[in-house]
C-alpha cells in the first residue's frame, strides 16, 4: 500500500519504520529498548537485528536480536502482541543472535525460537499470538524457514542447530530429516526448492541436492546431486529458469550461476566479490549487495 518497513537499530533501541515509498518521509516510527551484547566473534556485525520483518494483511511481525518477536498495526505502527520466549528456552537466541526470518503460512506465523541446544520451531496465529502448534526437535541457526508442496502436502522446510528438516505445515510433525552440521552450528543458508527437489549449502559443505518422496505412507530422502566447488556460507541463493544464482565461499566470494537439475557449474566469477551477499530475483534481474555495501544489478543469464 505504497509503504515501505524497515526494521534497524538506533542507539539501544529497536525500531520499526513506514516510509513513504515515494517521498521516503517516515510515517510512523515504533522502537523498544533492546541492549544486547554481540559475541566476540561477531561484533563487526554489529547489534542486528538481522532478521527481515513480514507482513501479513494490516499486521507486520518483527523477531528482535534477542529473540522478541512482535506483532504491529501496519497503519499505525500500535503494537499488537508480543512473545519474548524467555519461559520456555534458557537462551532466547543463538550464539550470534537471531537471524531467521518468520513466515506466514497457512494463516500461521512461522518462527524458530530458542538458544544453543535448546529450541522449537512454533505455528502461531498472527491475530492473538497463540500457539497452534510446536516442534521441539533442534535449535535454531540462522536459516529463515520455506514452504513448499512436496508430494501433495505442504512442507516447512529449514535448515535447524545440526539438521536439514521438513515438518508438515498444518500440524508440526516431522516428515523427513537430515543431520547437517557446520562449525560452530553456522547453519544459515535458506533452502531453495525446486519441484520436489531441496537445494541447501553451508559452510564448507558442497552445494548439495535431495528428492524428497513419500512411499508406502513413509517420506525419504534420496541424494540428487553434490557440487563442492560452491559452498554457501551466509548467502541464500536464489532458483530462475532451472538455473541457482547466488555468491559462493570459495576464492573470497564469486558469483555463480548452477544447473539447479544436475548440480553443475554453468559459470563462476573470479572471485573477491564479497565475503557474503544478499541475493533476490526481480524478473531477469539480480539484485545483490555485496558486505562492503556495493549493489549490484544483473542479468540471470545462463551465458555469464
Amino acid at each position: 500500500n505504497g509503504k515501505i518497513y524497515v526494521f534497524a537499530r538506533q542507539g539501544e533501541d529497536e525500531v520499526l519504520l513506514s516510509l513513504d515509498a515515494v517521498t521516503g518521509k517516515e510515517v510512523w516510527r515504533s522502537s523498544l529498548p533492546v541492549a544486547y551484547e554481540m559475541h566476540e566473534a561477531a561484533r563487526g556485525h554489529g547489534k542486528g537485528p538481522k532478521s527481515t520483518p513480514v507482513i501479513d494483511g494490516t499486521r507486520l511481525f518483527t523477531f528482535g536480536i534477542s529473540g522478541v518477536l512482535t506483532a504491529w498495526n501496519t497503519a499505525s505502527g500500535q503494537m499488537l502482541w508480543q512473545k519474548d520466549f524467555q519461559k520456555d528456552f534458557p537462551a532466547t537466541s543463538p550464539d550470534f543472535g537471531v537471524a531467521m526470518s518468520p513466515i506466514v503460512a497457512g494463516g500461521s506465523l512461522i518462527v524458530h525460537a530458542g538458544g544453543p541446544g535448546n529450541g522449537a520451531i512454533f505455528a502461531i496465529d498472527p491475530a492473538k499470538g497463540g500457539v497452534r502448534w510446536t516442534w521441539k526437535g533442534d535449535a535454531p541457526a540462522y536459516s529463515s524457514p520455506v514452504v513448499a508442496d512436496i508430494g501433495g502436502t505442504r512442507q516447512v522446510i529449514t535448515q535447524s542447530q545440526s539438521h536439514l528438516v521438513g515438518l508438515g505445515l498444518a500440524d508440526g510433525k516431522l516428515l523427513w530429516q537430515i543431520a547437517f552440521k557446520t562449525p560452530y552450528d553456522q547453519n544459515i543458508v535458506t533452502p531453495v526448492v525446486s519441484k520436489d527437489v531441496v537445494i541447501y549449502s553451508g559452510i564448507g559443505n558442497p552445494l548439495a541436492a535431495v528428492r524428497v518422496s513419500q512411499q508406502a505412507g513413509k517420506w525419504t530422502t534420496e541424494q540428487v546431486w553434490q557440487n563442492p566447488d560452491l559452498p554457501m556460507y551466509m548467502s541464500s541463493p536464489v532458483l530462475h529458469n532451472g538455473h541457482l544464482f547466488g555468491l559462493a565461499q570459495k576464492n573470497r566470494g564469486q558469483f555463480f550461476c548452477a544447473d539447479a537439475a544436475t548440480g553443475k557449474t554453468v559459470w563462476a566469477t573470479k572471485g573477491r566479490e564479497g565475503e557474503n551477499a544478499a541475493v533476490i530475483l526481480a524478473g531477469d534481474l539480480l539484485i545483490a549487495t555485496t558486505t562492503e555495501g556495493e549493489l549490484i544489478v544483473a542479468k540471470a543469464d545462463t551465458s555469464g
